[in-house]
């Protein structure tokens, strides 16, 4: 089965070194649609974590406790050697082939080095949520832009109407009403051209955060699926050898 589960992860592993950059986050659809799949998306890696963290330490408990409960059936003295006191062997002590197996399982479980796989998928999630502020953070800019839009459009017509200005109003290049010397001098063309270049700036800043976000969205799937395959890879040969170094004895004795 581990050989299976190492050859499935190493493929996986080496199909996303060899994909190219992906837009983790769809460009269209509603305003929160890509917010909403990457909150899923965080919900699914942090799921996976944990599904993957009980999965290993439920073995381990297992085997844990069957090994404790089958020692309490052997010998406790401890045997004095010239270095010192001998590891624990049931198989130096007689004992049958279920005695040693499960000693050689209890101990290869304690080795099995899980942890880099939590941290990479962790760590993954803590980007992808960085991600989704990020987002959050682009629809309230843009919620603001498009309320500055209407608000401009709003006072603009209102002051074509008064001053019998005609023609489409077009948001990137206003018609202003101008006084007779060619300026604006009346306080309310004046705070439109101020609301005007509020309205570019608040426009520059989504562009800039929209812009941000689609180049972190791009790396992000690579970026953070590789090194949790990569870990899922050397636990995978880390747990195949440890199977592989369990004593079966076919006499019912080890040594």
């Amino acid at each position: 089965m581990w050989k299976f589960i190492l050859e499935c992860h190493r493929k996986q592993f080496h199909t996303i070194l060899q994909t190219k950059s992906h837009i983790l986050i769809p460009k269209n659809g509603p305003e929160r649609s890509s917010s909403k799949v990457t909150l899923e998306l965080e919900m699914e890696l942090l799921n996976w974590c944990s599904c993957f963290r009980n999965w290993i330490l439920s073995q381990k408990a297992y085997i844990e406790t069957l090994n404790g409960w089958l020692v309490k059936w052997l010998p406790q003295e401890k045997e004095e050697t010239p270095d010192g006191i001998a590891p624990f062997s049931p198989g130096r002590l007689g004992a049958p082939a279920v005695f040693i197996t499960a000693n050689d399982w209890c101990q290869a479980m304690k080795r099995i080095p899980e942890g880099s796989v939590v941290d990479t998928m962790e760590a993954f999630a803590v980007n992808v949520h960085m991600l989704w502020e990020r987002q959050d953070e682009e629809l309230q800019q843009k919620l603001k832009a498009d309320y500055l839009s209407r608000d401009f459009a709003k006072r603009l017509k209102s002051l074509q109407m008064e001053h019998g200005l005609q023609g489409h109003f077009e948001a990137d290049k206003p018609v202003l009403p101008i006084a007779d010397n060619g300026r604006a001098v009346d306080n309310r063309m004046v705070a439109l051209d101020t609301l005007h270049k509020r309205l570019d700036e608040q426009r520059a800043r989504h562009e800039e955060t929209v812009k941000q976000i689609r180049e972190a969205s791009a790396a992000d799937l690579k970026a953070g699926l590789a090194p949790i395959f990569e870990a899922l890879e050397s636990f995978s040969v880390e747990t195949l050898k440890g199977y592989e170094n369990f004593r079966i004895p076919v006499e019912g004795v080890g040594g």
